[in-house]
């Protein structure tokens, strides 16, 4: 009996390794957007963990630059079975989300970027009604440009990513609003080019904003998203796993942006649906008490 179990057991793990899962992802738009590359390691590090229930899989880049209306469009095709968007309810009812915020919220901590002459100007605003007589910037195709709109806010939208930061050196609004997680590397990026260009060094903004995983609405993209889902929760579980990819990603920058000494404004976030695990405190991060390295 020991000799047909363990034949059986081969037999599967066959099965499950002939065809791997295949999770293949939208890319970046230039060689300076490194917005998801955390991203991709962690659903890389979540696969990892669940090899022995679900067999091989396969992480490959999809072929050619979307914008993320167009990644919608493609997701469960040949081009794109696996994407990263952000809590939204319409796009909930019509995708897969594995509601498990993928920087645990931080992406909801946001800085401005600014030109540099205008620092003490920012330095004066201690109010949200202050900083609502000034522009934000956002991509056209962003979900958090009705989160500023809805608090009052104009935004002006561009429709690329790498013209926005010249739109705001330009002057066609007055700040860029950037996550904690991201806007260090932004600036790195461009310090020689746009010398310019700064992070503004006193406001903190904050709306809870998860980044979701999203698949099809189809047999092939619930079995993609059960396997992410078990494996993120392994990872979020285990701060062995998570600590470690966490702080390699977002440790120096958050250590460097003085977030104790900024004004923390709040906005809402009305966009959300009832599913949002915002009562889960183990899905969350507080950058203020963010974990050890």
């Amino acid at each position: 009996m020991k000799v047909i179990a363990l034949f059986s057991a081969l037999l599967m793990s066959a099965a499950l390794n002939a065809n791997p899962m295949l999770y293949r992802y939208h890319i970046p738009e230039s060689a300076q957007d490194h917005r998801y590359d955390y991203h991709w390691a962690l659903l890389k590090l979540a696969l990892e963990q669940t090899s022995e229930q679900y067999g091989d899989y396969q992480l490959e880049p999809a072929p050619l630059v979307m914008s993320e209306s167009r990644q919608f469009q493609a997701l469960g095709g040949p081009l794109l079975s696996v994407m990263i968007s952000p809590a939204d309810i319409e796009n909930e009812k019509r995708f897969l989300p594995v509601r498990i915020p993928l920087d645990k919220g931080l992406i909801g901590y946001r800085v401005l970027l600014i030109r540099k002459e205008r620092q003490a100007e920012f330095s004066r605003i201690n109010n949200l009604e202050q900083l609502r007589k000034l522009t934000v910037g956002q991509g056209r195709d962003w979900r958090d440009v009705r989160v500023w709109q809805d608090n009052g806010f104009e935004v002006v939208q561009g429709s690329n990513y790498n013209g926005l930061f010249q739109m705001l050196l330009s002057g066609r609004f007055d700040f860029f609003s950037r996550s904690i997680v991201e806007v260090q590397d932004e600036l790195a990026q461009r310090r020689q080019q746009m010398p310019d260009l700064a992070i503004e060094k006193s406001i903190l903004i904050y709306y809870p904003w998860p980044f979701y995983f999203y698949f099809a609405r189809t047999d092939a993209g619930q079995k993609l998203a059960d396997r992410v889902q078990v494996g993120l929760m392994k990872v979020f579980n285990d701060p062995v796993l998570f600590e470690p990819l966490f702080n390699r990603f977002n440790g120096a920058t958050l250590a460097q942006l003085n977030l104790q000494e900024r004004h923390v404004f709040y906005l809402e976030n009305p966009f959300l649906s009832a599913e949002t695990p915002l009562q889960n405190p183990e899905l969350w991060l507080d950058p203020f008490n963010r974990p050890s390295h």
